[in-house]
């Protein structure tokens, strides 16, 4: 039997999955770039394969804005949990971030990669959440609050920062 993690090592859990997240968000933009430049290069030549590079770059963008949608949500069960640390209380404050988490988990699909991460932490996340939390009937209104302004922020942060406009999350 696993043994159950402190909100410590959760928070650290999280805080590494950001990592990863960021590390992942990197290589794929290389991708990205390294199928744009392919597709240039093959226009003239090979105009099929130029617009199968362009599919794959389109299908990887959608991929970067979905991962930096989840890191946002990420970043907000940080702060929730840092403020739970502190103040030491946890009821209804969790959950609407890990149903977020589940939405998004849900969309994103599943990856060899990041799902066991985010698998890990909600499966210790959802004993803290469920045991300590009364029944709250505005849970999924605030984590659809919660994806619509991770979304909002995902797609200025993938403007600013990874030129990857055409993206649609």
């Amino acid at each position: 039997m696993r043994r159950k993690k402190t909100l410590s090592e959760l928070l650290a859990d999280v805080k590494i999955a950001i990592n990863k997240i960021d590390f992942w968000v990197s290589r794929i933009d290389s991708r990205v770039k390294n199928l744009e430049r392919l597709s240039l290069s093959n226009v003239g030549r090979f105009p099929y394969l130029s617009r199968e590079y362009i599919k794959e770059a389109d299908i990887n963008k959608n991929i970067i804005s979905r991962l930096i949608q989840l890191k946002i949500i990420l970043e907000i069960l940080e702060i929730r949990l840092e403020t739970v640390l502190i103040l030491g209380e946890v009821r209804g404050y969790l959950a609407p971030v890990v149903e977020a988490v589940k939405v998004l988990k849900k969309e994103i699909g599943s990856s060899i990669e990041f799902s066991p991460i985010i698998d890990e932490i909600l499966d210790s996340l959802i004993p803290i959440e469920t045991t300590e939390t009364p029944f709250i009937q505005n849970i999924t209104e605030e984590a659809n609050k919660i994806l619509s302004e991770s979304e909002s922020i995902a797609k200025q942060e993938i403007n600013k920062k990874y030129k990857v406009p055409e993206a649609s999350i």
